[in-house]
């Protein structure tokens, strides 16, 4: 965790937090909302990879109505083919947990 630690300083804008026990994905992201300053909070899993433009387009939507909630739309990679398949889907892709997260933000 040192090693983290040290790698992390060199990013002035960036802060380590953590918790003192296991708290799972949400109650972590809860938790980090408590420690942070900007106007803005943004999300990914370790496993999410994001292609050029993506952040721009929801900051947009944010900026031009800060009650609104932006949800990615999500494309996938092909387990078997591995190829990358855009989503042209209309749909919203959102579990249950996210959307609770996002309906209690006011606890910040």
């Amino acid at each position: 965790m040192q090693q983290l630690d040290d790698y992390m300083f060199t990013y002035t804008k960036v802060k380590v937090v953590r918790a003192s026990k296991r708290l799972g994905l949400i109650r972590a992201w809860l938790m980090t909302t408590r420690h942070s300053t900007a106007p803005i909070l943004t999300y990914l899993d370790s496993y999410c990879e994001c292609t050029g433009g993506w952040l721009e387009p929801l900051l947009d939507r944010i900026t031009r109505n800060s009650t609104t909630f932006v949800c990615l739309r999500i494309d996938f990679i092909n387990g078997s083919t591995l190829r990358y398949d855009w989503s042209s889907s209309e749909y919203i892709v959102a579990s249950p947990g996210v959307l609770t997260l996002f309906s209690n933000l006011s606890l910040r």
